[in-house]
């Protein structure tokens, strides 16, 4: 069995050279069987187009190859289009004479007898389907028969793959993912070349029941396939649902008013502690930027905050102090309250400051920090203190701008 280096480059010398010194024998194209391991599609018009060549030739100019199947059987491992376009010629067109065919006869082992298959399909033009087959099928036989690759790169499988296929590491690893991701759906378009290598990738990113989401909207472009997956991709309404009640469950709600506390409070409390929680019908991964909900793409803290106020889930003007609005009886036609349109309504951070602004200059504001005081012993810290609400421990590291228990906004002496 011949030792190759890059076999996959477009040369007919492999076969040359598994066949070097022997000598062709004719064998009945009834005692010839098409190798299982043959993986490629040979369309019955090319089969046509080289059937005519060799009625012009009047013979097979080249041997194929074979090995001992049973009996009186052979297994063909080089030469399935030539077999075919034979045997087109022989039981369709009649003509007797290419009813038997030149062969080499070798004895090979399974391994030797794949690695043929492989090796002389090299130079031939191939799906991406069909090249997936093969770093499949070689990847195999480098795990089990280490020894026809003596000259293969040492290291990773991937590298040995990369080196013995005459391909980048990254192909590889392509061609691997789609081979152990692809859903028995997605895989059987991909052979058929309904979709493409690049659409492939991207629903190898997906799990059997996404991938069959995706495949069930109609979707065969790569741009379509990838709106589809990224609307998959996005938490669903149900989602922000049971990840705000399960956040917020043991919080007052009242206090976080205007969104921009609460999302200040969020980030504060989940997304400073990585917050994470493993459920059966909720998952979560929180961080500084936002939260991953499900499984699916992270959304900032204000997307969240704000699809939650869009469901109903939060409303931060809900409960305002408000003195005396008028009543839909009262008003007159036209008329509608203010409050109903929250958008015209002040902010309250500057209603605050212009509050503290008329107070006298030595108070210190509602939202100080009581008892702070620096810590030079504790590097990065830079000061501890009290909330001025509830009087929990607080520290200008992990919450400068709101209380982590109430969150209750903050206000530091020290510089930020």
């Amino acid at each position: 069995m011949p030792k190759l280096n890059n076999f996959f480059d477009k040369t007919d010398t492999v076969e040359k050279i598994m066949t070097k010194k022997m000598h062709p024998q004719l064998v009945s194209i009834k005692k010839l069987e098409e190798s299982k391991l043959q993986y490629r599609d040979i369309p019955q018009e090319d089969v046509e187009k080289l059937a005519d060549l060799i009625e012009l030739d009047g013979e097979v100019l080249q041997p194929l190859l074979v090995r001992k199947a049973g009996a009186d059987t052979y297994e063909i491992l080089a030469g399935h289009k030539r077999y075919r376009a034979c045997r087109y010629l022989a039981e369709e067109k009649g003509l007797e004479q290419f009813g038997m065919i030149p062969c080499y006869v070798k004895a090979m082992t399974d391994a030797q007898a794949e690695f043929a298959v492989y090796s002389t399909n090299g130079y031939n033009r191939k799906t991406d389907y069909e090249i997936m087959r093969e770093v499949e099928g070689m990847s195999r036989l480098l795990k089990e028969n280490p020894e026809l690759f003596p000259e293969a790169a040492s290291g990773r499988l991937v590298e040995k793959l990369a080196s013995v296929m005459n391909m980048s590491k990254t192909v590889v690893q392509e061609y691997k993912t789609l081979a152990s991701n692809l859903s028995n759906e997605s895989m059987d378009k991909f052979k058929k070349n309904e979709i493409t290598k690049e659409s492939a990738k991207t629903l190898a990113s997906l799990n059997n029941e996404e991938q069959a989401k995706v495949l069930s909207t109609g979707a065969v472009k790569t741009s379509d396939i990838k709106q589809a997956v990224a609307e998959l991709k996005e938490p669903s309404n149900k989602d922000i649902e049971l990840a705000f009640h399960h956040i917020t469950s043991n919080s007052d709600m009242k206090k976080y008013n205007p969104a921009s506390v609460l999302e200040s409070y969020l980030k504060d409390r989940c997304g400073r502690t990585h917050e994470y929680f493993g459920g059966t019908n909720l998952s979560f991964d929180c961080s500084i930027r936002g939260i991953a909900i499900n499984r699916k793409k992270e959304i900032t803290w204000h997307d969240f905050v704000s699809r939650a106020e869009r469901l109903g889930l939060y409303r931060p003007y809900e409960n305002n102090n408000v003195t005396e609005s008028v009543t839909p009886d009262e008003q007159l036609p036209g008329q509608d309250s203010i409050y109903n349109h929250p958008e015209y309504l002040p902010d309250d951070n500057k209603a605050r400051e212009s509050k503290d602004n008329n107070t006298d200059k030595t108070c210190e504001p509602d939202n100080a920090v009581k008892d702070e005081h620096d810590t030079d012993k504790l590097a990065g810290v830079g000061a501890i203190g009290r909330c001025p609400k509830c009087f929990g421990a607080v520290a200008f590291l992990t919450n400068p701008n709101c209380c982590g228990t109430c969150g209750n906004k903050l206000s530091w002496k020290i510089k930020k």
